[in-house]
């Protein structure tokens, strides 16, 4: 599928995962991003569905709102991403993330990657970060569901009073979608 730069917008986000919170292993969080004024599942009539197509996901783990570095003696080691799969609850330390939430073979997950903070991996050396799944241009995520969420998993606990925030830019456009298509990715992206 080929786009040109006028179909294309941004999305992004920001969170900020407190060092208390998250000051253990295995403590997850799931946070909502509502995308709902961009899909419409229902076919009507002769209208089609439309979904959002994500074609790149760029990510950044600062120390700061401002996007500042994390200090060099800041602990912490965390699996995050993106995610359609619906959850009951959400927010810091929600104990929601299943087995498989965090995997690269869930047909759910949009966007995957890892981190490890300064002082986890001594001598810090700038390769803290590692991608693990990400859409492209020449096969984008189709979103139908209303919410995407930012899910993260802890399994070395933050420095207390340093918190971790990520970010998020998703580079997007709306598609129409037929009755096929459309019905296979709600299947798809309902757990």
């Amino acid at each position: 599928m080929s786009y040109t730069l006028k179909d294309v917008f941004y999305l992004g986000s920001t969170h900020e995962y407190p060092a208390g919170t998250y000051a253990s292993a295995s403590i997850q969080g799931n946070i909502p991003i509502d995308i709902s004024a961009y899909v419409d599942p229902i076919a009507k009539g002769r209208s089609r569905g439309q979904g959002l197509a994500i074609y790149r996901v760029h990510h950044q783990v600062s120390g700061d709102a401002a996007g500042g570095p994390q200090d060099g003696a800041d602990e912490g080691a965390v699996t995050f991403g993106l995610t359609v799969k619906p959850y009951a609850d959400s927010g810091d330390n929600s104990g929601e993330l299943e087995n498989g939430d965090l995997m690269v073979n869930s047909d759910l997950a949009i966007f995957l990657a890892q981190y490890n903070a300064p002082a986890t991996i001594p001598p810090y050396n700038g390769t803290a970060g590692t991608t693990l799944l990400t859409p492209s241009d020449e096969v984008p995520y189709v979103c139908v569901r209303d919410t995407i969420f930012q899910i993260l998993q802890s399994f070395v606990g933050m420095s207390t009073g340093d918190s971790m925030f990520i970010s998020y830019r998703l580079e997007c456009a709306l598609v129409t979608l037929d009755t096929a298509t459309l019905n296979q990715l709600l299947r798809t992206q309902t757990a």
